[in-house]
């Protein structure tokens, strides 16, 4: 059956299949890099609003014919159905004599019917003629069964005498040992549906049907850069005191990878706004996101002529200063997050997680939660949507872990969710309800007993 003759989901044209994402943008508004003021000024915007915002930026990824090899994790977007019957032919299922059943019908022991065998069947040979009534065929296991042939006797059940006759002295069943084509698998049934997430099961499914391409929505690529002077890859020796190791870059890449898209991480890129520009000019043909980590005041002189640009001041954590380009021609989402690794990791959970999401076509908000209760106070101001690394215990208690101010990755590895207190609090009292992002699954399953 042809790739592209079966159903796919609603919305989904195979003609335009292609790994690029679906931007929706005004032509009308003018590039806000253009405007100066604006450009001076950032947008405050609450967490809601900024999501919202750049939600509005992308669309599903389209559905791209791939081999199947390489779908397992993806989602399939088309419905697939057998178009063969399984097993294909009727086969014995052990040795023996291919009867017509209405030939032994009286048989017994004492009164054996004689049925003259007229073929011998291997494995490699074909049907053979059809089956004429009084006959009967030697037939090995797994041959296929001649026209006119309802049953198998066992090779044991049957005499073969001197003169060409077997002798059998007992009745058989219809289909008696045999496999009978279709019985498996019949042409036309359903085996996926579009929207499942394909495992290495699935892909036997599709092989044993004879597919060997399947329509599926392509893992975004997401290209993942750090932007920092003082900044040192891991595995290179410090040679200054205010030097320090790059960890947001494998922890937004390792997240990224871990909600289904694949990841090409850059590394460190110096702050230098050529050489930032440069840097994301180079990843932009293989990226259908980029996500930068700190070069935020760099952004005005980056984009230039790159694209539009929009930064706002967002309501998160310390007021996070969240920059979006739309790059060329496609619009190419560029999302630059604050520097730190608590920081931009709050902020790939709040942002750009969902965008992510969306690109999977998945529910922007799928991030498991859990209710728990705060062993202690929490300070934190109004106006302002707080997401605290925490450590959830069995019975729903929720502690913090480090400061207010933190920016180590240790803290993040003890946490196991992120606790979030909503803008329209002023702090929460020991006690409190609160909602739970959770972080590891190892936890979850911990946690949800």
């Amino acid at each position: 059956m042809a790739l592209f003759g079966r159903k796919t989901t609603d919305g989904d044209s195979a003609a335009d299949a292609g790994p690029t994402t679906d931007a929706t943008t005004d032509a009308t508004t003018a590039s806000l890099w253009r405007d100066e003021e604006a450009a001076a000024t950032p947008t405050r915007r609450t967490l809601e609003e900024q999501r919202s915002f750049l939600l509005d930026k992308v669309g599903a990824m389209r559905p791209f014919g791939m081999q199947i090899w390489d779908v397992p994790g993806l989602v399939l977007c088309e419905d697939i159905e057998s178009d063969l019957d399984l097993p294909l032919v009727t086969t014995a299922r052990v040795g023996g004599w291919g009867v017509r059943g209405s030939d032994l019908v009286g048989a017994t022991e004492q009164a054996p019917k004689r049925l003259f065998v007229v073929d011998t069947i291997s494995v490699s040979d074909g049907p053979g003629r059809p089956l004429v009534s009084g006959a009967a065929v030697e037939i090995e296991e797994g041959a296929i069964i001649p026209e006119g042939v309802d049953a198998v006797v066992p090779a044991a059940a049957g005499r073969l005498a001197e003169d060409g006759y077997v002798e059998i002295g007992s009745e058989v069943r219809l289909y008696q040992n045999l496999r009978r084509a279709g019985s498996e698998l019949a042409d036309g049934t359903p085996l996926l549906r579009a929207g499942e997430v394909l495992t290495p099961r699935s892909v036997a499914v599709l092989a044993e049907v004879g597919l060997d391409k399947v329509l599926v929505r392509p893992r975004p690529r997401v290209v993942v850069l750090t932007v920092g002077e003082s900044l040192v890859a891991p595995g290179q020796a410090l040679t200054k005191p205010q030097q320090r190791y790059d960890s947001a870059t494998a922890l937004i890449t390792a997240a990224a990878r871990a909600d289904g898209a694949t990841v090409y991480p850059l590394g460190i890129v110096p702050s230098d706004a050529a050489k930032v520009k440069q840097a994301i000019s180079d990843q932009q043909i293989r990226a259908d996101l980029l996500v930068v980590v700190g070069g935020g005041e760099l952004i005005r002189d980056v984009v230039d002529d790159l694209g539009e640009l929009d930064e706002a001041v967002v309501a998160i954590n310390r007021e996070s200063r969240v920059a979006y380009a739309g790059l060329g021609d496609t619009r190419t989402p560029l999302i630059i997050l604050p520097a730190g690794v608590v920081s931009s990791y709050v902020a790939y959970h709040a942002l750009v997680r969902p965008v992510i999401n969306k690109l999977n076509d998945v529910d922007p908000l799928s991030a498991q939660r859990l209710e728990g209760r705060l062993a202690e106070r929490l300070d934190a101001p109004a106006g302002l949507t707080q997401f605290v690394p925490a450590i959830r215990d069995e019975g729903g208690t929720v502690r913090p872990v480090g400061g207010a101010d933190s920016e180590l990755a240790w803290d993040l590895a003890r946490a196991n969710v992120l606790a979030v207190i909503p803008e329209d609090w002023d702090g929460a009292a020991a006690g409190s309800a609160v909602q739970c992002i959770v972080l590891d699954d190892a936890h979850t399953a911990a946690s949800a007993q």
